[in-house]
């Protein structure tokens, strides 16, 4: 029993101590296992995948700099994403910063530093229930970012411009801010929602996008760049998913926003959204037939702006950019065709289908509007700079001359106060003498000068250098007014680009079992189709648009065709013209199929080249356009031969594809002018003639740009429809002035290019010689018509082999629609 004993008493306190060590131990561990926990549940609250992605777009929006100085993306980004996301948009803050600090240093820097952390700061206290978020929040961003960066600058000698640029910047930071709140409201959301995107959303989600390639600055290897190969990424599965017209929007976006980030905003725009447009147009041929289209719309574009030094780097960088397109899986892009609401159950279709048009057509308008306020403002200022320069300059050298030479003169004061109008007026003789004869010594002063000037040796020298500076002062101003125009009219452009888009929403594109049904029915008639498009019009009933092999004038597009529509479709279908309208050279035939229309046409074509050669420097075309509209088209290059036929030829294919696209006639000439200009301006360019008939109503459009007169004949009587605008691709603004008709059954429409009228050798007027042969020769057909005129203008000139110039005719007969039965 002693053993028992003894050991208990020591066994005891051992247990007791080491009892109270480790409570103390298990409580202090779990003090921590308290407090750690809620640190890792803040940070895991700031830093989430999402978190760090958002910030990735931070760092390279903060990056985006418009015209050299400009950065508005960032700020706009840093309120969307604390608005939006809360704290977990905090780590867009320093992401910005960051994306700042590699693209800006010294004072800039500061200012736009201090303004994101104020914004953070600020928003962060503004309540989440506040009434107006999208009118207050950009408000804000507006007035902080204009009172902060002008404090700044007010440390050193800020000029008008300077508060000018920081106003606009400003400007463009408030209007941003509610696309990129969007923007990020719509990937936010996307995984739990179940509607499509709208389009807005997807304007924002570009636009964003947009600001990251401009953001990527000069990152890539060699010749290849990142922003080139991202942007032409996106064209590509844009064109894939929406066609044609999203293909060109998404191309005029991409290279809107980079291009104005490196000030190559009108040929950026314009080739992107061309090879986009070829890419879309080749959507019905899956994958392949976008990248094919893309990278022929590269290619041309590349060679047609004379710019060799690129092409490497452009070939790369869309070898690159097709090879990752096609690496992309098509359940992604089926995917996404859903989620943007393209692809949809025939059930529900229709019944969503006025709701979604009325929400396109008010967003649409809604950005229409922007830009096209952001293009008046621009024209504003150019207007106003433009006026007051000359006047505020010329006061400002005449003050610096009485500064330099009179200040110290004993005749100042006869000079300049009590003669003033007299000394004044010398001064002027005086610049313009200069301005004259460029140069100015002190025997040629004006006699007023000399006989009261004791100076004039130092007058003439001071003159003559003051001239110089300000010669060069109103050059590099009127420079400054050119770009400001320049990016005016792209704003404007695009405005009219994005506000055309509704008028799609007209159509709509007719699916199920009628396409497959069609194309196996004309196949068993011995006419494979490539392309067939059934279309239903408001209030028309239905077109079809179909596109196949040529036949070499066999018509079966009236033999074949039309009778198996009209059994399938249970209406009867007409084509706009009775015979032919396939080009010589043309791989395919593009034919539209119209119902009930009410006019049809009867056409004739005649052309040689100058001197008798088969290659002419004329080119014509034929388009058949939706909404019953036959378009005429007719072009003269500069010279002739292969250049001008290069030259009218690309004009009229670009024309095709605009209009064939949904452009308006005004805007596809305005942006062919464009091209042309930016391409070579001055060197070389083309007349474009057009009449557009809608075969409906009967009313007929004559656009006329640098084109000879057409003869409109009705009833023995010859009017003669004149326009004075020069040609495309002489002048950078073009006006597009258009004469309106209304056809009748019988009327004739005579079209001709120059050469034609020039080979007339007598004393009357050449157009009164066409006239008066036209009203003996209504009863002709048309093609024979045409080839009277042409062998006039050949008797004229002397012969074939004597034309002085290409020469093409163009004739059309309006008949009235004889309905048929099948």
């Amino acid at each position: 029993m002693g053993d028992p004993l003894f050991d208990n008493p020591e066994i005891y306190p051992y247990h007791r101590t080491e009892g109270k060590k480790k409570r103390r131990r298990w409580t202090f561990i779990n003090k921590a296992k308290t407090y750690i926990p809620g640190v890792k549940e803040k940070v895991s609250g700031v830093i989430t995948p999402e978190a760090v992605a958002l910030a990735g777009v931070g760092f390279f929006l903060g990056r985006a700099v418009l015209l050299g100085e400009l950065s508005p993306f960032g700020t706009a980004l840093v309120v969307a994403a604390i608005r939006v996301c809360g704290s977990r948009g905090y780590l867009v803050v320093p992401a910005v910063v960051l994306g700042l600090v590699t693209v800006s240093r010294g004072m800039p820097l500061v200012a736009a530093v201090t303004t994101v952390f104020c914004l953070w700061f600020l928003i962060r206290a503004i309540p989440a229930d506040i009434k107006r978020p999208w009118l207050v929040l950009p408000l804000v961003v507006l007035a902080l970012t204009v009172v902060i960066k002008t404090s700044f600058i007010t440390f050193n000698t800020p000029s008008s411009y300077d508060y000018f640029s920081i106003l606009f910047e400003a400007v463009l930071a408030a209007m941003l801010t509610p696309v990129m709140m969007h923007g990020i409201e719509a990937v936010k959301r996307r995984p739990d929602c179940l509607h499509p995107l709208s389009g807005e959303e997807i304007f924002c989600i570009l636009l964003i996008f947009g600001g990251i390639i401009a953001g990527t600055g000069e990152i890539g290897y060699g010749v290849v760049s990142l922003k080139g190969i991202l942007s032409k990424l996106t064209i590509l599965l844009v064109a894939v998913i929406g066609g044609a017209g999203a293909g060109a929007a998404a191309g005029a976006i991409m290279g809107t926003i980079p291009g104005l980030a490196y000030v190559t905003g009108p040929v950026m725009v314009g080739a992107y959204a061309f090879a986009g447009l070829l890419g879309g147009v080749c959507k019905n041929f899956g994958k392949i037939g976008v990248a094919t289209g893309f990278l022929l719309g590269n290619i041309i574009l590349t060679i047609y702006i004379n710019n060799y030094g690129n092409m490497m780097a452009i070939l790369l960088e869309t070898g690159i950019a097709t090879l990752l397109f096609m690496l992309v899986p098509m359940f992604f892009i089926v995917d996404f065709r859903s989620t943007l609401g393209l692809e949809k159950d025939q059930s529900d279709k229709y019944s969503a289908e006025a709701y979604y048009k009325e929400i396109f057509r008010e967003r649409i308008t809604g950005w229409t509007k922007v830009f096209n306020e952001l293009s008046r403002t621009f024209e504003q200022v150019s207007s106003t700079a433009g006026q007051s320069w000359e006047e505020q300059n010329l006061q400002k050298m005449l003050n610096l001359v009485s500064e330099k030479v009179c200040s110290n003169c004993t005749f100042y004061s006869t000079c300049w106060e009590k003669e003033f109008y007299k000394t004044y007026q010398g001064l002027i003789d005086l610049l313009t003498q200069l301005e004259l004869f460029g140069v100015v010594t002190p025997d040629g002063l004006p006699e007023e000068i000399k006989r009261r000037c004791t100076r004039t040796k130092e007058l003439a020298i001071t003159v003559s250098c003051l001239y110089e500076t300000y010669n060069v002062n109103r050059y590099w101003s009127h420079r400054l007014l050119e770009s400001r125009q320049i990016v005016s009219e792209q704003l404007k452009g695009i405005s009219e680009v994005i506000g055309s888009l509704p008028a799609e929403l007209e159509f709509e594109v007719v699916t199920g079992d009628l396409e497959p049904g069609l194309r196996k029915k004309l196949k068993e008639e011995g006419v494979p189709v490539d392309n067939l498009l059934i279309y239903r019009l408001n209030g028309k009933g239905i077109e079809v648009s179909i596109t196949k092999q040529l036949c070499g004038g066999g018509m079966c597009c009236k033999d074949i065709i039309m009778p198996v529509l009209a059994k399938a479709l249970e209406q009867p279908l007409y084509a706009a013209a009775s015979i032919c309208t396939a080009r010589v050279g043309d791989v395919s035939c593009h034919l539209r199929f119209y119902p009930e229309l009410n006019y049809r046409l009867t056409l004739g074509v005649a052309g040689i080249g100058k001197n008798g050669s088969i290659v002419s420097g004329d080119s014509y075309s034929f388009i058949h356009l939706k909404g019953g509209r036959f378009v005429m088209a007719l072009s003269d290059g500069m010279g002739s031969g292969p250049r001008a036929a290069m030259e009218s030829g690309t004009t009229l294919s670009l024309l095709r594809y605009l209009l064939e696209s949904g452009f308006g006639q005004d805007l596809a000439i305005k942006t062919i002018n464009s091209v042309l200009v930016l391409r070579s301006p001055g060197e070389s360019f083309a007349t474009v003639d057009m009449a557009v008939i809608n075969l409906y109503d009967g009313q007929v459009d004559f656009v006329k740009i640098g084109a000879v007169a057409t003869f409109f004949v009705r009833g023995g009587q010859v009017e003669l429809i004149k326009a004075s605008s020069l040609p495309v691709g002489i002048v950078d603004d073009i006006e597009v002035s258009t004469v309106s008709r209304v056809l009748e059954p019988g009327d004739l429409l005579v079209m001709v290019t120059d050469g034609v009228l020039d080979s007339y050798k007598g004393e009357d007027d050449r157009e009164e010689w066409l006239a008066g042969i036209l009203s003996d020769v209504t009863d002709m057909r048309p093609q024979e018509v045409a080839e009277l005129f042409l062998k006039l203008a050949q008797t004229g000139a002397g012969g074939v082999g004597r034309a002085p110039d290409d020469m093409t005719v163009l004739v059309a007969r309006v008949g009235k629609q004889r309905y048929l039965k099948y």
